[in-house]
């Protein structure tokens, strides 16, 4: 087998560091879960407060990706996203939260609290 074969089948390696954000659970096979957030109304009561939370899972995965700037460019949000149920309607805020300061960081505008 070529080198140019074997490199199209090898996938990055996950990073070991990023299961350590809140948001992430470890899956007993395969990659992480990119966001496990408990139901509101748990510890988390009301939407504003999953909208708050969900907006510093955002500072603290764009403070984890600028401390490792080598992973950028690997789709961890794309991961993120797909993991996301949008049915869930007790979870929403958490993921409106994140992607609204994720746009505003983007805008460099800062988050907006």
């Amino acid at each position: 087998m070529t080198n140019k074969k074997r490199a199209r089948r090898e996938r990055p390696a996950e990073p070991s560091s990023f299961p350590a954000l809140p948001f992430v659970s470890p899956r007993e096979h395969g990659r992480a879960h990119y966001w496990t957030v408990p139901p509101v109304g748990g510890p988390v009561e009301h939407y504003p407060e999953a909208e708050r939370t969900g907006r510093e899972y955002a500072l603290q995965f764009v403070q984890w990706l600028q401390a490792n700037p080598g992973i950028a460019g690997m789709g961890i949000l794309g991961w993120i996203a797909s993991d996301i149920d949008y049915k869930a309607p007790d979870r929403s805020g958490y993921w409106v939260g994140f992607f609204a300061c994720i746009e505003c960081l983007l805008m460099e505008r800062g988050p907006a609290f």
